[in-house]
């Protein structure tokens, strides 16, 4: 993790049916002063707990028959080198007036194939967002006649993905081979009620930014899920911080916005339509109209609000929030720090845990 620190002074939708879902403009930018990676990380890593050879961690549900059948609501991201590529929209803009991809064909042909080449395969209500992918899912338990396996959503979901990429790189669009299309893993939440059914494809074809997703590990969150994916600027900052004459470019600006300066930040971030991503103290039914601007920010593809176990008001909410930021953030921003207080004391701890 990088850390930075500066002194004070300073759509469109479709469906399947039947087969049964900013500008820097300050000029007194004050000197930033850089930790370097080696700095503040160890040369040992422990794997956490449930992490796959290699450090990967897998997110599906622990002792959950994915080959059982059931319903499904998926997400699927688009890769960062497919995002930066495509100059921030890979699969075609929101408004399908004036969406021209190619991308965005081929998905939804792709997504519909999947239930055309597999019995117990039955894909529902989707949405292609420009940057990411919902979809309903499911799959009927019990070996159709003639087929030789059961269908399980890890494989149903990787050749859905390998296929989508394939046609992309044999057509027109020109990506470099080199650049990878979608992001590694899928995120899905289990769909355990006609009720619930009914909410998600509601969501999805009227508000996609509204699903609920689920990210593993009991993380929830509403908004587009591959900000979570991209390089996180962490956004920490004391109360009672003077004037910051500078916030340094970043693909996504991350914090707990808390602080009356953090929310001064944040403030200026959402009037700039910068791409954030926010852990407040509030649920996420209830975030969005929690601070002016969110909504924009969320129905256009910029926001990403995740929802913390612990969402009181407290100084022991708040530190673990900016725990969670510290944790999470590839590089830091830290324009000011009380002496002897809550941040300082996190900060000091992160590199001498480092």
């Amino acid at each position: 993790m990088l850390f930075l620190e500066v002194p004070s002074r300073v759509g469109f939708s479709g469906s399947v049916v039947e087969k049964s879902f900013w500008d820097n403009g300050a000029k007194d930018v004050a000197p930033v002063q850089k930790m370097k990676k080696s700095e503040y990380s160890s040369e040992k890593r422990v794997p956490a707990p449930g992490a796959r050879p290699g450090g990967r961690r897998s997110i599906r549900l622990k002792g959950h028959d994915y080959a059982g059948g059931g319903l499904y609501f998926v997400t699927l991201c688009a890769h960062r080198e497919f995002v930066a590529a495509a100059g921030g929209a890979p699969f075609g803009a929101l408004n399908r007036a004036t969406c021209v991809s190619p991308v965005r064909g081929i998905i939804e042909e792709e997504w519909r194939r999947c239930g055309e080449v597999r019995d117990d395969v039955f894909p529902g209500e989707f949405v292609v967002m420009p940057d990411h992918f919902h979809g309903l899912i499911r799959i009927v338990k019990g070996q159709p006649c003639g087929a030789p396996v059961q269908s399980e959503l890890g494989h149903v979901i990787g050749a859905f993905k390998a296929a989508v990429s394939r046609r992309i790189r044999r057509g027109d669009t020109p990506v470099a081979p080199d650049i990878r299309i979608w992001h590694r893993n899928y995120y899905e939440m289990i769909v355990r009620s006609a009720e619930a059914e009914q909410k998600i494809a509601a969501y999805i074809r009227m508000n996609p930014w509204k699903c609920v997703q689920s990210f593993g590990n009991g993380l929830r969150g509403i908004g587009n899920p591959a900000l979570w994916n991209a390089e996180k600027l962490g956004v920490l900052c004391s109360r009672n911080a003077p004037h910051i004459g500078h916030i340094p470019n970043a693909e996504v600006y991350f914090g707990g916005w808390h602080s009356p300066k953090e929310k001064e930040i944040l403030a200026w971030l959402l009037e700039k339509k910068r791409r954030v991503i926010a852990c407040f103290a509030w649920d996420i039914e209830s975030a969005a109209t929690a601070v002016p601007g969110l909504a924009d920010a969320l129905e256009e593809n910029r926001m990403l609000i995740l929802e913390m176990r612990n969402r009181d008001g407290d100084l022991a909410a708040a530190e673990q929030r900016n725990r969670f930021v510290i944790e999470h953030s590839d590089t830091l921003f830290v324009p000011h720090t009380t002496p002897g207080g809550m941040l300082d004391r996190l900060l000091k701890e992160t590199r001498k845990s480092k």
